[in-house]
C-alpha cells in the first residue's frame, strides 16, 4: 500500500512539474507579448517605462493619469481653437470693412483729384482771360492817351476861344434877325386883324409853319439828352473853364445844351455845350457855387445830367 501511495505521489509530482513547466512557458509567452506591445512606453519621454516586466507594468499604471491630463489639454486646446476661429472671423469682418472703406476713400480721392484738375484748368483759363483783359485795358489806355493828345493838339485854347466867339456872334446875328422877323410878323398880324399866323407863318422864324387857326407856337428850344451820360474828360483849361468830352451828337449831346457835371452822384459843376464835332464835344463851365474844377480835372470820367433848356430867342 505504501508502494502504491509513493507511486501515486511520484506521478502527481511529475504531472505538477510538467504543469508548472507548461504554465511557466505560457506565462513567459504572455509576458513577452506584453513587453512587445508596451515597447512604445520605453521610448515615450513622458511614460519612461522600464525594460523589465515589473518596472514596465508599474510605469503603465501612470498612463491613465497621463491620458486624463492629455484629454483635458486637448479639450482646452479645442476651446482655444474655437476662440481663435471666432477671433479670425471677427478680424476677417473688420478687414472686409476696412477694405470697403479703403475702396470708398480711393473713389473720393479719385473724385477730388478730378475736381482739382478741373479747378486747375479753370484757373489757367481765368489767368489767360485776365492777361487778355489786362492787355486790352493797357491798349485802351494807350488809345485814350493818344486820343487825348490828339484832341489837345487839334483844339488849342485859342481855337476853342475862336469857336466860342464865332458861336456867340452867330447867336447874336440870329437873335437880331429873329427880332426883325418878329417885328415884321407883329406888324403884318395887326394889319390882318391880329391874325396870329398871317400867311401861315408863326412868330418864331426857326419854328414850323403854323396852320390857319392855330395858336402861336411856343418858343423853340434845344433840348439836352434825357438821361445821364457817362464821359471821359479829355481836356480842361482851368483858367478859361473850357472842357472837352469824349461824347458827341450820337450820345445825345447838342449845342447850347446845359448839363450838371456829377462825380459819383455828387454835383461838381455845370457846363453849357458850345461845339459838337462827331464823337467829341466842347463846353464852357458855368459859374456855380458847387463848381469844383480840381475834382473835374482829376476825375477820369464824369456824368453829364440834363439841367435846363436853352431858348434861341
Amino acid at each position: 500500500m505504501n508502494k502504491k501511495l509513493n507511486a501515486f505521489l511520484r506521478i502527481l509530482t511529475a504531472v505538477a512539474a510538467v504543469a508548472a513547466v507548461v504554465f511557466a512557458f505560457l506565462l513567459k509567452g504572455k509576458m513577452d507579448a506584453a513587453l512587445t506591445k508596451t515597447a512604445w512606453a520605453v521610448a515615450d519621454t513622458e511614460v519612461k517605462a522600464g525594460q523589465a516586466y515589473d518596472a514596465r507594468m508599474a510605469s503603465l499604471s501612470t498612463v491613465g493619469t497621463l491620458l486624463n491630463d492629455k484629454r483635458k489639454a486637448i479639450a482646452d486646446l479645442e476651446l482655444a481653437k474655437k476662440d481663435l476661429i471666432a477671433d479670425v472671423a471677427d478680424k476677417k469682418t473688420k478687414i472686409e470693412g476696412l477694405t470697403a472703406s479703403n475702396t470708398a476713400l480711393e473713389g473720393e480721392r479719385a473724385e477730388l483729384t478730378r475736381k482739382r484738375d478741373e479747378l486747375a484748368a479753370q484757373l489757367t483759363d481765368a489767368n489767360s482771360k485776365k492777361d487778355g483783359a489786362e492787355a486790352a485795358l493797357a491798349s485802351a489806355k494807350e488809345e485814350l492817351v493818344k486820343a487825348t493828345e490828339k484832341a489837345a493838339s487839334m483844339f488849342s485854347k485859342e481855337q476853342l476861344a475862336e469857336s466860342e466867339t464865332k458861336a456867340t456872334n452867330a447867336e447874336q446875328k440870329a437873335e437880331l434877325i429873329s427880332g426883325k422877323y418878329r417885328a415884321l410878323h407883329a406888324k403884318v398880324s395887326r394889319a390882318m386883324d391880329n391874325n396870329p399866323a398871317p400867311f401861315g407863318f408863326a412868330s418864331d422864324p426857326l419854328g414850323e409853319p403854323a396852320k390857319p387857326g392855330d395858336a402861336a407856337p411856343a418858343v423853340a428850344a434845344v433840348e439836352a439828352a434825357s438821361e445821364s451820360i457817362l464821359t471821359n474828360v479829355l481836356a480842361l483849361d482851368s483858367n478859361s473853364g473850357i472842357v472837352a468830352f469824349s461824347v458827341g451828337e450820337a450820345n445825345g449831346i447838342k449845342e447850347k445844351a446845359v448839363f450838371d457835371v456829377k462825380i459819383a452822384g455828387k454835383k461838381v459843376g455845370k457846363v453849357q455845350i458850345s461845339t459838337v464835332k462827331g464823337v467829341l464835344s466842347f463846353g464852357q463851365l458855368q459859374p456855380d457855387k458847387e463848381l469844383d474844377i480840381r475834382a473835374i480835372s482829376n476825375a477820369g470820367s464824369v456824368s453829364l445830367v440834363p439841367s435846363t433848356k436853352i431858348a434861341l430867342n
